[in-house]
Formats: structure tokens, sequence, C-alpha cells
């Protein structure tokens, strides 16, 4: 039985922080740092999933017959797992970022708690790190269904099989053709499983599109109290600049 990773929830650190949110009543920054931790403990366990389905499909790999089918699907495959590897180090990236990150405003916290000061973590660059995260998961989309697209050409290469010089001339002979020795059943069994890691990564697509826009609703708050203290800033500097006139007069 595979290895249970450990929830990002769990982490001593994370857990400290939350309660940090709870104590101060920042309810609306516990409720989206709380979804944020749910998709990273939810795409963790769905890359396990992808992982698991890639390797069934190496070990079919490795069980065919024919050595040019199995060289032309080693080349697709091993591509595919580049790219969810790719995926997988991003997703490990945002979560040591959201701890460390967790970890400096605790820490802040606890060191100005008396002045009221609550410093959050840096929402925009999460965001940036799910953009690449989402953008390996399309790559990785791509890629697997490159597979399916080399087990179809190979499964109709299978099926014409019979009519090769080959199998002409053991028939001649009174033998029997030969036969594709459970290939065909290994590359529909690969089709399946890239199939299905093909639905999986449009999932975790989906799941990470909405946590963007939920991160930049998140966002929204402190973006209007920068146009504000802008545009305050605007003002006071046309007021000093007027002033300048009016004494130059």
């Amino acid at each position: 039985m595979d290895k249970q990773l450990p929830s990002i929830q769990n982490d001593a650190v994370v857990q400290e922080y939350m309660e940090m949110l709870f104590r101060t009543n920042k309810k609306k920054e516990f409720q989206d740092t709380e979804e944020l931790l749910q998709y990273i403990d939810n795409m963790e366990k769905q890359f396990e999933e992808v992982t698991k389905e890639l390797h069934d499909i190496k070990e079919l790999l490795n069980g065919l017959q024919n050595p040019t089918m199995r060289s032309r699907l080693t080349d697709v495959v091993d591509k595919t797992q580049i790219v969810i590897n790719d995926g997988k180090d991003k997703l490990n990236m945002l979560k040591d970022n959201v701890i460390i990150s967790m970890k400096d405003c605790f820490e802040a916290f606890k060191k100005r708690s008396k002045d009221g000061v609550i410093k959050t973590i840096n929402v925009l660059h999460f965001k940036e790190a799910l953009g690449g995260i989402r953008k390996s998961l399309f790559i990785a989309m791509n890629k697997t269904n490159d597979i399916v697209h080399t087990c179809d050409a190979m499964t109709s290469e299978l099926r014409n099989a019979k009519r090769n010089f080959k199998n002409v001339g053991l028939l001649m002979l009174g033998r029997p053709a030969q036969k594709d020795n459970g290939d065909k059943a290994k590359l529909n069994l690969m089709q399946k499983s890239s199939r299905s890691i093909h639905s999986m990564l449009e999932r975790m697509v989906v799941k990470t599109t909405r946590t963007l826009h939920k991160l930049e609703n998140f966002e929204k708050p402190s973006v209007k109290s920068e146009i504000k203290l802008l545009s305050s800033q605007s003002k006071s500097q046309d007021s000093i600049n007027h002033k300048k006139k009016e004494q130059s007069r």
C-alpha cells in the first residue's frame, strides 16, 4: 500500500498561523487560506493517482513483445512523465513557499502583536505559482493525448499484421500466422489508463482555475486600499504643488 503524504494542514507552522487568524477574527483570510490549503492537499492526491496510472502504463509498456512499438511508446510516455513531474515540483514549491510565508507572518505577529499589526501571506506570489502549475497541467494533457493517439495507430497496425508478407509465407508453409502475443490487449489497457489520466488532469486544471479566481477575489480588498492610498498621495502632492505656485507669485 502506498505511503500517505502528510497533509499540509497538519504542519505545525500552518496550524499556528491558522490559529492566529482565528484568534484575531480574520474570518475572510482564514476561509481563503483554508481553501488554498485544501487545494494543495487535493492536488497532491490527484498527482499521486496520475503517477500511479502512469506507472501502470509503463508496466504494460515493458511487457510489449514488439520492440519497435515499445520504443515508440517509451519516448511518448517518458515525455509525459517529465511534464507531470514538473507539475508536481511546482506544487511542492508552492507548498514550501506557503509554509515559509506563514512562518514569517506568525513570527512578525509575535514580535508586533501589541501594535495589532497582522501580516498575512503574499497572495500575488501564490497566484503566479498556480499559473505555472496550470500551464504544466495543460501540457501534460496534450502529452497524454499523444499516448492515446500512438496507441490508436499501433492498434491499427496490429489489425493489419495478418496481411504482412511474413504471415503470408507462414501460411503457405502450412504454419499458423503469428499473433500479437497480447500486445493488442496491452495497448487497449494503456489507452484506458491514458484517458483516465487525461480526465484527472482536466479536473485538476478546473480546480486550479477556480482557486486562482478565488485568490483574485482575496486580493481585491488590498488592491482597493492601495488605489485609495495612491489617490490620497496624489491629492497631497497636488496640494503641495499648488502651495508652491502660490508662494512663488
